[in-house]
């Protein structure tokens, strides 16, 4: 009698057990899904200029209440942020080209401002200084290759980044070439494409196509240090794309920087010393927040490390079957897109799937983030604008 009243107290208590932490388990879950949960209010609306945004670095740019963006075809638009109107546009290209002749005037990159100028660059190699407030050009200048990589400025220096691995700087009032680096030759085999300068005080930090990366003076390009990326992956494949094309990143005090091959390290600033190094394959930029990296590697998985070592936190392989990018932390949520269409979000912290949302029938191109709103732009330029409401 007393071992049949102990397994039925057993009984009890494991059923307690269980439905206690089924309780738990479902209010924590609410929970998570109450904080977790947002809604994306369309705002406007707008399709410009209707063609295909064949450069990876045609993105918009905010400035003062105006969102400004070039199309390839060589036209610069002015929209009002609040209503999506377009307040002017301006075409830099020769009218009286023919078709034959203007593929090589098709602009590539910007476009960027600062104070009340604009600069875009082509892919003939040639950046225009325009005057938002007059739609005047102030100036024209022929650098010697194809822009590929977005425009940085400080001190009054515009510093282009071109093919052929030369980095300029350029006077932003008037054109003038200051100064001129040749980054080093590139490899045989090569994906075209370049690593955006990123600016720490006064100095540049660029990645080129021979797998170096370096730190440079912003005034007169001189070289502070040079670290290098290459490595062989297998001794018995002789080819090895040794590409930086990802933007290296600058996290306290630290310079994070991936290449094609797969070598992935984190470097001091200021000596360009090794601190850690690991294989890890990326060919999008990645992003850090709150001492952990965020990734997606050629599979469509999205990976965390730790920045202290590299270590692997966790990994992500629900989107394996989309092709995702646009990597981006909005309140304490990782967002991103795939090639139909979806803005998605995940848990900073877990990975876990918290929604998504259809936003157009093609590809996003570029998002970007506006305090509590989200610009977002199709790879057929049309630009949406969302506010992202937390229910």
């Amino acid at each position: 009698m007393k071992i049949k009243l102990r397994k039925f107290v057993t009984l009890i208590f494991i059923f307690c057990s269980i439905f206690l932490t089924s309780c738990t388990y479902e209010k924590n879950n609410n929970l998570l899904s109450k904080v977790n949960n947002i809604k994306l209010k369309l705002i406007w609306q707008n399709n410009i200029g209707k063609n295909n945004v064949s450069f990876k670095k045609l993105n918009p740019y905010y400035s003062k209440g105006f969102l400004y963006l070039a199309n390839k075809n060589g036209f610069i638009y002015c929209i009002n942020i609040k209503t999506g109107k377009v307040v002017w546009s301006l075409n830099l290209i020769n009218k009286s080209c023919f078709f034959s002749s203007c593929k090589y005037e098709y602009f590539t990159v910007g476009p960027i401002i600062s104070n009340n100028y604009l600069y875009v660059g082509n892919k003939q190699g040639k950046i225009f200084s325009i005057n938002i407030k007059n739609k005047s050009i102030i100036w024209k200048q022929n650098i010697f290759n194809e822009i590929l990589s977005n425009f940085v400025i400080r001190k009054n220096i515009l510093i282009v980044h071109s093919m052929d691995d030369i980095l300029q700087g350029l006077d932003k009032n008037n054109g003038r070439i200051l100064w001129t680096v040749h980054l080093g030759h590139s490899n045989s085999l090569s994906i075209k494409g370049l690593s955006d300068p990123v600016l720490f005080f006064d100095n540049v930090i660029i990645g080129s196509d021979n797998g170096l990366v370096s730190s440079r003076i912003v005034t007169n390009g001189l070289l502070v240090w040079e670290q290098n990326l290459l490595r062989m992956n297998n001794k018995e494949n002789f080819i090895n794309i040794n590409d930086i094309d990802i933007s290296p990143v600058i996290y306290k005090g630290i310079v994070y920087v991936s290449s094609y091959n797969g070598n992935f390290m984190a470097i001091n600033l200021s000596t360009g010393d090794i601190i850690w190094e690991k294989i890890y394959f990326t060919h999008k930029n990645f992003i850090i927040n709150h001492n952990i990296i965020y990734l997606i590697d050629p599979l469509n998985r999205i990976l965390a490390l730790n920045v202290k070592n590299g270590n692997l936190i966790w990994i992500i392989d629900k989107f394996k079957n989309n092709k995702i990018n646009n990597l981006f932390i909005y309140n304490k949520k990782i967002f991103f897109t795939n090639n139909r269409g979806f803005l998605y979000w995940i848990d900073l912290n877990t990975g876990i799937f918290l929604g998504k949302k259809k936003i157009d029938k093609y590809k996003i191109h570029y998002i970007l983030v506006i305090k509590n709103q989200l610009v977002i732009q199709t790879i057929y330029n049309k630009i949406y604008l969302f506010k992202i409401l937390t229910v």
